[in-house]
């Protein structure tokens, strides 16, 4: 394992002037930049558009997986048989990272598809696999804590770490139900600048990428805050998360693409991944960490 490079020179490159360059845009350059000639050659296997995650297969055998925001569903459905469609089957990977492609879900694929190139880089970071976020104690011992996305297992544990405030920002009822085990008060979305204005900790889940909220929500967190994304949507090489302060990345990768295609085709979500074809793994931000004050 080593340390993450930095990558403050590059970006400066990557963007525009106009409009600072997206978290996704930024990584599929990074990607196209370090894999080069051999993200020529890779095609697309199989991709699967599942009900909860996206999940897609390259020629390499490499395959990543990426939630599928329930209001893109929403709006495919309206479009969905106006629309020409990409035959993805045999497609070069590289006309998905360069936007040729035709598709009401044509950002989560793109998403699942870095995901999927991550996986052949993830040996030039420092990592810890199977360590959830919620073993990071010094994230939320006596700290004001903000989770956007009610995080199940981490809000059932917290407790022990004896946060000073958990402040859980998410709109499901049903979510909220489930979290009554949990510790932590609830707010309304409208309360969410407000409680991440306050915090120490912020915690955002990989669905926060897959919607396009992600960068929204960094630029609402105090430059002072230790900010954690958790969850298989945000599994790609961490560079531009990094960049814009991120200090740990909790996700997961697939180890059976063959089996984690099949859940998602037959309406399996990232539950049903996890202990059969996923593994965890946290790509940890050392400098940022340090800069912060806090060890792991």
């Amino acid at each position: 394992m080593v340390m993450p490079h930095v990558c403050g020179e590059e970006i400066s490159s990557l963007s525009t002037e106009s409009k600072p360059i997206s978290i996704i845009d930024q990584t599929a350059a990074y990607l196209d930049q370090k894999l080069g000639v051999e993200l020529v050659e890779l095609r697309v296997e199989r991709l699967i558009i599942g009900v909860f995650f996206t999940g897609i297969k390259l020629s390499n055998g490499c395959a990543g997986v990426a939630y599928t925001p329930p209001e893109l569903i929403d709006r495919a459905s309206q479009h969905i048989l106006k629309e020409r469609m990409t035959e993805f089957a045999g497609l070069p990977v590289s006309a998905i990272l360069q936007h040729q492609i035709t598709s009401p879900f044509s950002e989560i694929i793109r998403l699942a598809t870095l995901n999927a190139l991550s996986l052949l880089l993830f040996d030039q970071y420092e990592t810890q696999s199977q360590a959830g976020l919620a073993d990071f104690a010094t994230l939320y011992t006596r700290r004001k804590v903000c989770l956007v996305g009610a995080i199940i297992p981490l809000l059932k544990q917290l407790k022990q770490y004896q946060p000073q405030t958990v402040a859980i920002i998410d709109k499901k009822e049903a979510t909220q139900q489930e979290a009554k085990a949990g510790w932590g008060t609830f707010y309304q979305p409208d309360e969410l600048p407000r409680q991440l204005a306050s915090c120490d900790t912020a915690i955002f889940t990989g669905a926060a990428v897959a919607n396009g909220s992600i960068e929204e929500l960094l630029a609402l967190t105090p430059p002072e805050a230790a900010i954690a994304i958790v969850g298989p949507s945000a599994g790609f090489i961490p560079d531009a998360l990094f960049e814009r302060g991120v200090a740990v990345v909790g996700t997961s990768v697939v180890t059976a693409a063959d089996t984690a295609l099949r859940i998602l085709a037959e309406g399996g979500g990232g539950y049903h991944l996890f202990g059969k074809c996923m593994d965890k793994l946290n790509l940890i931000n050392r400098a940022r960490l340090a800069q912060l004050g806090l060890t792991l």
